[in-house]
């Protein structure tokens, strides 16, 4: 087993002790005869599991995987779309990015695709969306 140490915002870790409290306090109205103490290891833990598992389902219709994909074929993203569908601005995400919003319209209209880093920022900033939501693949011609 390999060991990982993380480092979170103070509000971050302030919210997963308020989440620690809230299902100690069900759990002990709903078992009192069942150990009440997760910690906050445990949590983060199940949150991290959670979304693997939820990653693991994207192989089987992964775009990036298909063998075949002719070499005319574009990967194109759907980021506008789904901060359209969340009510988030591309001056938000620019803010959060610390980029200007032309640049991130450039990314929200497919004139430019953002690299791996950049991408998964955006997508953490969107909630994490599954993967197979944001990309698509085109025949260019």
């Amino acid at each position: 087993m390999k060991e990982l140490k993380i480092n979170l915002k103070d509000e971050t870790y302030e919210s997963i002790e308020r989440i620690i409290t809230w299902l100690n306090l069900n759990n002990q109205i709903k078992s009192p005869d069942k150990p009440n103490d997760y910690t906050i290891e445990e949590i983060v833990r199940g949150f991290i599991i959670s979304k693997v598992e939820e990653f693991s389902h994207f192989d089987d219709i992964n775009p990036l995987l298909i063998q075949d994909i002719d070499k005319n074929s574009i990967i194109k993203n759907r980021f506008k779309e789904i901060s359209k569908n969340q009510n988030i601005t591309i001056k938000q995400v620019a803010d959060q990015l610390d980029m200007k919003p032309p640049n991130v319209s450039k990314i929200w209209n497919n004139k430019s695709q953002p690299r791996m880093e950049l991408f998964i920022k955006i997508w953490i900033i969107l909630g994490c969306p599954k993967l197979q939501d944001c990309l698509y693949i085109v025949e260019e011609d």
